[in-house]
């Protein structure tokens, strides 16, 4: 098929021809498209979403986006180059002098709130450096010591990162406005105005998983990711991974076209995310993620490879999160588990909430401001006239993760016979640093959330009971035939 993108218009769609954009970076096929139709919003994907990149991602407003799991390649694989929305209609509120009350009420919470003016000052890399310390950023592939092997963290400030800062926006009408735009870059690395500030995942991906501390470099590293459309948590992992392989002699200068891949060496780590971005030389090897490229590598490569399912970690250390990065059905994802961790206060509201809150396209950062789940409600009868009790809100957030572990069951995707990296359990433990001698019982801690959310701690089938109490009957029907039926 040929390239096409869906224009929707006022509510009408139709696929409309995508040739002269295929090839284009996400910058360039959004201003097109936004040029072409009027008041349109674009999502698009990049050059390595067309190549089928397995770690390409989808992107929006030049930095904005659905960073993980291969976006792009699904995209990519139907020659789907964008979306392009226009609408000039209203949207209908059931209740707008409630929606009033309440907007004034949240604000005032909001704009009171401690988090609120450092995630507006400085997004969320104004703890990058403090955290290659603190043992909670990942440091030189997962297996190094940050207060070891990169002592100087004062590149990876939060005033160095925004020191090139030139507004501050956010998502429509927010009133923490968390994200920045930088200007031109004058420096060694020329990047363009507009280009956005990172966030603390690209900073930790592209810094102390590198050894390297030069914000600049980062920057750099994250526009060329957006600009072609690639996850920057993968991305940077990825290069470290690569690192990793070059330091041990794996792969050696022949294999990165005379690209130095050394610790810290933060020009080779920006040339090489350029070539990844392409699917050039060992870029292209690359540009699927360490699970892949450590299998079209050999050599014991698959040694170094960190990933849990396939996808590589986001840049939190897990010792203290494991059901939520080993055991959710999303490997490898710390933000929207059932599990307790970071995010999370253990078993009860808040993780059921989370999920629930995201599916109704709530901010996660607002969440840890108000009461989240009461925010959802209040504004879900102010806005649409259904009116939802907390615990009914909660109860979505379950049946949401039921529905997306079920989903990976029937694929065969048991969480309990998931390979995790010794690296990421302490197996053998660091020796030095704040997590000296931290080592977790991965299986104990998944045995934990499987019982906790009535899975059985050897299939990892719900049971039919809480399948009926969460309204699944026709699934509880097919996983538990009459004759299997399980209380």
């Amino acid at each position: 098929p040929k390239p096409a993108y869906l224009f929707v218009d006022n509510g009408k769609a139709e696929l409309r021809d995508a040739t002269r954009l295929w090839g284009k970076s996400t910058y360039e096929t959004e201003d097109t498209l936004e040029s072409e139709h009027g008041g349109a919003k674009v999502i698009s994907i990049g050059p390595a979403g067309e190549k089928l990149s397995l770690i390409s991602c989808i992107i929006t407003q030049r930095g904005s986006a659905a960073g993980r799991s291969g976006l792009g390649a699904v995209m990519g694989s139907k020659k789907l180059k964008a979306v392009a929305v226009r609408g000039e209609g209203k949207v209908p509120v059931a209740d707008i002098a409630a929606v009033e009350k309440l907007r004034k009420e949240y604000l005032s919470i909001i704009n009171q709130a401690p988090a609120r003016n450092g995630l507006h000052n400085f997004g969320t890399c104004s703890h990058t450096d403090a955290s290659a310390h603190s043992g909670d950023s990942p440091v030189k592939n997962w297996g190094g010591v940050g207060v070891v092997e990169l002592p100087d963290v004062s590149g990876l400030s939060k005033e160095i990162f925004n020191a090139n800062v030139t507004n501050r926006h956010g998502c429509w009408h927010c009133p923490v406005a968390c994200r920045g735009s930088l200007k031109e870059g004058v420096g060694e690395y020329k990047y363009p105005a507009g280009t956005k500030r990172v966030e603390y995942e690209t900073a930790a991906a592209f810094g102390a998983m590198c050894l390297n501390n030069n914000a600049e470099a980062i920057i750099m590293a994250s526009h060329i990711c957006n600009y072609y459309g690639i996850d920057t948590i993968s991305a940077g992992t990825v290069i470290a991974f690569a690192m990793e392989l070059y330091e041990h002699g794996i792969i050696t200068k022949k294999d990165t076209g005379d690209i130095d891949l050394k610790w810290g060496n933060y020009k080779a780590m920006v040339a090489m995310t350029e070539k990844l971005a392409r699917r050039e030389g060992l870029g292209d090897v690359l540009a699927d993620g360490v699970k892949k490229a450590a299998e079209r590598i050999g050599k014991g490569a698959g040694e170094f490879a960190v990933h849990i399912g396939g996808q590589e970690l986001g840049l939190h250390d897990p010792k203290g999160d494991f059901p939520g990065f080993a055991g959710q059905p999303t490997s490898a994802k710390n933000m929207m588990d059932a599990a307790p961790g970071r995010h999370t206060g253990g078993f009860g509201p808040s993780h059921f909430g989370w999920l629930a809150i995201n599916a109704a396209g709530l901010c996660l950062h607002i969440n840890t401001m108000v009461d989240g789940t009461k925010y959802a409600a209040d504004f879900l009868a102010a806005v649409t006239g259904w009116q939802r009790s907390v615990g009914e809100i909660l109860k979505c957030g379950e049946r949401i993760e039921n529905i997306r572990h079920l989903f990976n069951l029937r694929e065969g995707d048991n969480p309990l016979e998931r390979k995790v990296h010794g690296r990421i359990t302490g197996q053998p433990p660091q020796t030095e640093g704040p997590l000296a001698g931290v080592t977790a019982d991965l299986l104990e801690q998944v045995y934990w959330n499987l019982g906790a959310l009535d899975w059985d701690r050897v299939t990892a089938k719900p049971s039919r009971k809480k399948l009926l109490e969460l309204g699944l009957n026709d699934i509880a029907e097919e996983l538990w035939p009459p004759q299997i039926n399980k209380a």
